[in-house]
């Protein structure tokens, strides 16, 4: 990979904490980033990016908020998690296109940690959920219909994170933990059936944690290293039939979520983990041409403060308020 061009753009300065806080709409081809911010209840952000790469709060308030995505009508889903002293409890908040937020379900169980979403064809939403009662943080994957009824689709073994379907509608599921069949990639099908897609290549201490599809039906895999990243944290690329190579090497400072933009361009979100909450570990969002040239499209979203930065990445790639088509002018008798 050739090396990162720094490209720092202008940010909003000032930040209201006030839940369901609104400056901007959201705008087709924007990127949406989740912002675990100071990672108390109430102090986590959306920040919303300009495809220039202007940045902006779209919503604040929130509750340590993990995965993003949009439906098709504009609205973002978010997985959040609010911590009550001694233990987590889930729930989905869903934005509309004008920032109003509103609760859209929440997990029937406690102390499960949602993480990636996403959406099939139907409308369904998809949330990954690491259980914090298990030694192993084995993970559910709960589905919700569009009215918000909450089911179980499946499990992994290990602390799962990112979620993303193929176009054939089956899900993938990444599995970052180090025992009883993590570090691997599991495939369902869409009544549920689980499979090995591939165990990633990678070294013992990695895991893999955010996924995204491009649109010739390859799986980009970002690999990071516990809390602390490490030299060989990056993104892997696995073509349909699970053949892997090597697409962004370098990136130290805890990469995880992943999204494309409609030109092909693969963005990265950088958490900024430092295990030492004395020493600031800003987050980044870099930005990958098709090519794998890399540029840093957002640097220092948060400074200061372990876990602060970008977590989750989604497009809105479909316009908010479509306009409807034309009637055809009558044609003369």
């Amino acid at each position: 990979m050739k090396p990162i061009t720094k490209l720092i753009y202008a940010a909003l300065a000032a930040v209201t904490l006030a839940i369901g806080s609104v400056t901007v709409n959201g705008a087709v081809n924007d990127l949406f980033a989740s912002i675990n911010g100071n990672g108390e209840n109430g102090g986590s952000f959306i920040y919303q990016y300009t495809p220039t790469g202007v940045q902006s709060i779209f919503a604040s308030g929130l509750n340590h908020p993990r995965g993003v995505a949009s439906d098709h009508s504009g609205n973002l889903f978010v997985a959040t998690a609010t911590f009550d002293g001694s233990a987590y409890h889930g729930a989905i908040v869903k934005i509309t296109p004008d920032g109003v937020q509103s609760t859209f379900a929440t997990l029937s169980e406690q102390n499960f940690e949602p993480e990636g979403v996403a959406f099939d064809l139907a409308g369904n939403l998809f949330v990954m959920a690491i259980n914090d009662s298990d030694p192993n943080f084995a993970s559910t994957i709960f589905k919700f219909t569009p009215g918000g009824v909450q089911s179980t689709f499946g499990s992994v073994p290990g602390e799962g994170f990112g979620l993303a379907f193929d176009s054939a509608g089956n899900l993938f599921a990444a599995d970052a933990g180090t025992a009883n069949g993590g570090q691997t990639i599991w495939k369902f099908t869409p009544d549920g059936t689980r499979s090995v897609f591939v165990i990633p290549s990678i070294n013992p201490d990695q895991g893999p944690s955010g996924l995204a599809f491009d649109r010739f039906g390859n799986l980009f895999v970002s690999i990071e290293t516990g809390f602390t990243g490490g030299p060989n944290d990056g993104v892997l690329k696995f073509t349909p039939n699970g053949v892997q190579s090597t697409f962004a090497t370098g990136l130290t400072n805890y990469p995880r979520g992943l999204a494309f933009d409609r030109a092909g361009n693969l963005f990265v979100a950088e958490v900024g983990e430092n295990p030492d909450p004395n020493v600031p570990a800003p987050g980044d969002i870099l930005k990958f041409r098709p090519d794998g040239v890399g540029t840093v499209f957002a640097q220092n979203i948060v400074p200061g403060g372990n876990n602060s930065g970008p977590e989750f990445l989604a497009f809105q790639l479909l316009p908010p308020h479509p306009t409807p088509p034309p009637h055809p002018t009558p044609r003369p008798h």
